[in-house]
């Protein structure tokens, strides 16, 4: 994994192997990034894992074969969970999979760009009603 920054403008670009949430978390760490968002992700990704909330619980699949990223952006929180990523992939067939980001390996490699927000501090709490850590202002 390497990095960059320009302003509050974080561009990531990961390599085979690099385990795609981890290397965010230790991006967030390096720059001392408590809240942003994830504008962008590309490249192509495989043992995705994602989730589709059914209103109780997520429902994970697991994507085992490389697929390329279509869509990759989420929000970072100053608490737990951290992270909040939605993404989809084309695989072979040219159909899309997709949905909450649990985790993946960069395969052959992503690029992700972050912003950072310094007056803006994003945070997550439980509401009752959905059962979802939810985005709130702080």
């Amino acid at each position: 994994m390497i990095s960059d920054i320009e302003k509050n403008y974080i561009v990531v670009k990961l390599e085979k192997g690099d385990d795609v949430g981890e290397s965010i978390s230790q991006v967030l760490d390096d720059y001392g990034i408590f809240s942003g968002l994830i504008e962008y992700g590309i490249g192509m990704i495989r043992d995705l894992e994602v989730g589709y909330w059914n209103g109780k619980e997520y429902e994970k699949a697991k994507l085992q074969m490389p697929g390329e990223v279509v869509s990759f952006h989420g929000t970072i929180s100053s608490n737990e969970p951290r992270l909040h990523i939605h993404t989809s992939v084309a695989i072979s067939d040219h159909s899309v999979k997709g949905g909450h980001f649990f985790s993946g390996i960069a395969d052959p490699l992503m690029e992700i760009h972050i912003l950072r927000l310094e007056e803006v501090v994003l945070k997550r709490e439980l509401n009752p009603n959905s059962g979802l850590k939810e985005l709130t202002f702080d």
